[in-house]
């Protein structure tokens, strides 16, 4: 049987992408997992902070779409240039949850970490009690690397987060150390 076609393509962010993105950035039920992301954004916030995010040399942030229809972003933070690492990130709308769209969409991600921005490693934070996160990370090829006690407080409430990654293969640029 042949595998099915990727229904998801990355793109990278763009100002346009804004009326997705306010689609699920105030939603508390897909933002429930981000401590820093607690209380609603304006439009003229969120275009701000999508203009850091296009303009950062240590940031890349794409859209998800699956056809015309926009799913969510994936993005890699906080890139620490000289050991090539950097922060994992994905959110999706409301509707395109449980539909498979982000185990599609992180592999494209990582493709673009390995082989284009020649990362060696990518690393995420997620809360310990989001069992069904962890488990699509580790079909992923990620591991768990420790436990963050009370990591973040949300709503009055401390949670423990669990430090998830995942390296470069062999024979990718990103595996290969940089020369000295």
């Amino acid at each position: 049987m042949e595998p099915s076609p990727l229904r998801v393509r990355l793109e990278p962010l763009k100002m346009e992408h804004l009326p997705g993105v306010m689609s699920w950035v105030n939603d508390h039920e897909v933002m429930q997992y981000f401590a820093n992301r607690q209380s609603n954004i304006t439009d003229l916030e969120e275009k701000g902070y999508l203009q850091k995010l296009i303009d950062s040399p240590n940031d890349r942030a794409f859209s998800i779409f699956d056809g015309d229809e926009y799913l969510g972003q994936t993005s890699i933070n906080q890139i620490y240039w000289p050991a090539r690492n950097g922060r994992l990130f994905v959110a999706l709308k409301k509707e395109a949850q449980g539909r498979g769209y982000a185990q599609e969409a992180l592999p494209l991600l990582f493709e673009k970490a390995w082989n284009e921005l020649k990362l060696h490693k990518l690393y995420l934070i997620v809360r310990k009690d989001n069992r069904h996160s962890q488990a699509l990370y580790l079909k992923l090829g990620m591991d768990f690397e420790g436990a963050l006690l009370d990591e973040y407080c949300v709503s009055g409430k401390f949670y423990d987060m669990v430090r998830m990654s995942i390296r470069a293969p062999p024979g990718t640029p990103g595996a290969e150390p940089p020369a000295p």
